[in-house]
């Protein structure tokens, strides 16, 4: 049986040719290259303002918890280990590591880091802490915590306000309003 020409050329042109599928991978390696920088920023963002949330959720947990308690609780932070834990004050100034799922130390997930973090205590005016103290009252020490990635071109800001745990979070370096932030 003989096939015609018309059938030989549509059976030699199924499927890609070895080139064609090395062109095409080159091209997308390409686009890939280009794309991954400005998608890899997202990232970090995304994960900037996830611990910033995790954070936000962690100073309304203490606020009604040091309420609840009738103690004094802290959220402290070591800004140079970008790690954070809470305490509880037990009685004469001796604050003991809580030890909780929601209260255990964290460590900031890779690619971010706290910039700085700045605590207002509520009783003394200007003192600066590293603590932020949660009160039975509802009261808690206003503070500002700033991140930012390892390249220091991306940051975000924690804003923990004075008053029962409320927070406000900004896609940016926030340095505050009013006389006490000047």
């Amino acid at each position: 049986m003989m096939t015609s020409p018309t059938t030989q050329n549509k059976r030699s042109s199924r499927g890609f040719t070895l080139i064609e599928l090395c062109v095409v991978l080159v091209i997308i390696s390409v686009i890939l290259a280009l794309a991954f920088p400005r998608y890899g920023g997202f990232l970090t963002r995304g994960s900037m303002r996830s611990e910033a949330r995790r954070l936000a959720a962690m100073a309304r947990y203490l606020s009604s918890e040091s309420s609840r308690q009738r103690r004094v609780h802290y959220l402290n932070f070591d800004v140079d280990k970008d790690t954070y834990w809470v305490t509880v004050d037990e009685g004469k100034g001796r604050p003991v590591q809580e030890s909780t799922h929601l209260t255990r130390p964290r460590t900031l997930p890779g690619g971010i880091r706290f910039k700085d973090v700045t605590v207002f205590a509520v009783r003394k005016k200007n003192a600066m802490r590293r603590r932020v103290a949660f009160y039975p009252g509802g009261e808690n020490d206003e503070a500002l915590i700033h991140f930012s990635d390892y390249g220091k071109d991306r940051f975000f800001t924690l804003h923990i306000k004075p008053y029962n745990g409320h927070c406000a979070l900004y896609d940016d370096y926030f340095k505050g309003y009013g006389k006490l932030f000047e």
